[in-house]
């Protein structure tokens, strides 16, 4: 199963993918112009990838409490399913990005890329939670 993993911001989209249900890589990473755009965007990406479910990061507080950011994407995951007919998935997010630029700073890759880590980081979370 294709599965499209996403780190949403308000500014840019970190895109990642599993082909096999086991393994998640980095796609890219993507500067969206408002909500419209993001849909036309993701519509396309998993298109291209053939994608049959989207996993979303939700971001929770390191405390574990809902944030005003929470809601949001709680909001977005049902906008999206709707609009792309597909199943969406919401996994936690915490510490993706940390890890996402920590490996950043391992390997030396250009920090423009760590959304599509981070991506990368919730995709693999949720395939080790929900073993295909």
């Amino acid at each position: 199963m294709k599965i499209l993993g996403i780190d949403w911001g308000e500014r840019r989209l970190g895109f990642a993918v599993s082909a096999d249900g086991s393994w998640a890589f980095p796609l890219r990473v993507v500067t969206i112009r408002g909500f419209a755009h993001a849909i036309e965007v993701i519509r396309e990406i998993a298109a291209e990838e053939g994608s049959e479910r989207i996993v979303l990061g939700l971001p929770i507080g390191l405390d574990g409490k809902d944030t005003p950011q929470t809601s949001r994407v709680r909001e977005v995951a049902a906008d999206l399913g709707n609009a792309l007919q597909l199943p969406i998935d919401l996994i936690d997010e915490r510490l993706t990005s940390q890890t996402a630029q920590r490996e950043q700073r391992e390997s030396n890759a250009r920090p423009a890329e760590d959304d599509a880590r981070a991506a990368a980081a919730i995709l693999q979370t949720y395939l080790e939670q929900h073993p295909v």
